[in-house]
């Protein structure tokens, strides 16, 4: 009974509620719209039935009854639309980019006059000879020692200033004995550009000849004046130094134009067939070096 009862009390609500929507609708104008007939949705819109269009009689603008009861915007619909390009005029981007406006401010500042650059005064080439950009000096052995994982490295202290020691890795281990190494005054560059060999650091290069003796490759130290000192500078016979001095770094370029000409003539060290001295005397080459023979 109390489900029957339910039921009963839910249909009468049911009635009385559409009886109120059919004294609402039929109090309502046949001439009120539903949809506006300009909307491109207007066939496929199915409002309500309470929801219906009814136009503003002062602006025109159609109104979507019961939710809008008054034009929301009154005032704007009696006006153009330059009051809309007003509100977006600081967004708006002309469509040349404003190049128009551009121009006219840079029409209206004064142009500063170029001022016309001096021609560059061509630099004549240099004819300075590239031995003078390579310090070669008398230096002294300290200490000799092995480079780990090579056997064909020297890891020598070399002594080539009065008071300046530097780290020389050197290619010697399988042409001079480490006792005969130790101790011995050598020739040296000492301008070149510090180099990394098997992760040692090398700070200078010791000169040696090469030549082929008996089917092997023979290697010997340039031999330096007995009298020599440490620090003494090496210079080739005829060749004035620079006038600026030795660059604090030889290029490889230059250093490699300079091997071409250290040979053997004689048994004397040369540059280009001139003699490399010391104030003590000439650089010479072991008694067993061939003449011709590359000194690098």
């Amino acid at each position: 009974r109390p489900a029957l009862f339910r039921a009963r009390t839910m249909s009468a609500i049911d009635a009385a509620a559409k009886k109120v929507d059919d004294l609402t609708l039929g109090a309502m104008s046949s001439d009120r719209i539903t949809v506006d007939p300009a909307d491109p949705w207007a066939d496929i819109w199915n409002p309500p039935p309470q929801v219906y269009k009814e136009r503003c009689p002062h602006t025109g603008y159609l109104m979507t009854k019961p939710f809008e009861q008054n034009n929301p915007m009154p005032g704007q619909f009696d006006q153009t639309s330059d009051y809309i390009v007003s509100m977006l005029k600081p967004v708006i981007k002309p469509k040349d980019g404003g190049a128009k406006a551009k121009a006219a401010a840079a029409d209206a500042k004064p142009k500063k006059e170029k001022k016309e650059k001096a021609p560059k005064t061509p630099q004549p080439a240099s004819d300075e000879d590239p031995f003078v950009k390579a310090r070669l000096v008398i230096a002294k052995v300290l200490e000799v020692g092995h480079v780990e994982n090579s056997d064909k490295l020297y890891c020598c202290k070399v002594q080539v200033g009065p008071e300046e020691v530097r780290q020389v890795i050197t290619g010697l281990r399988k042409f001079v004995p480490e006792a005969e190494l130790t101790n011995k005054m050598v020739l040296c560059i000492t301008n070149l550009k510090v180099a990394k060999l098997a992760g040692q650091t090398s700070e200078a290069m010791i000169l040696a000849t090469t030549c082929e003796l008996n089917g092997e490759l023979s290697v010997k130290v340039v031999n330096v004046p007995e009298t020599a000192t440490v620090g003494d500078v090496v210079g080739a016979e005829g060749v004035a130094p620079g006038a600026a001095g030795y660059p604090k770094e030889c290029k490889s370029k230059f250093w490699d134009a300079v091997k071409e000409k250290l040979k053997v003539v004689g048994g004397v060290c040369t540059y280009d067939g001139k003699t490399l001295s010391c104030a003590a005397g000439p650089c010479v080459a072991d008694a067993s070096v061939l003449d011709g023979s590359p000194i690098s």
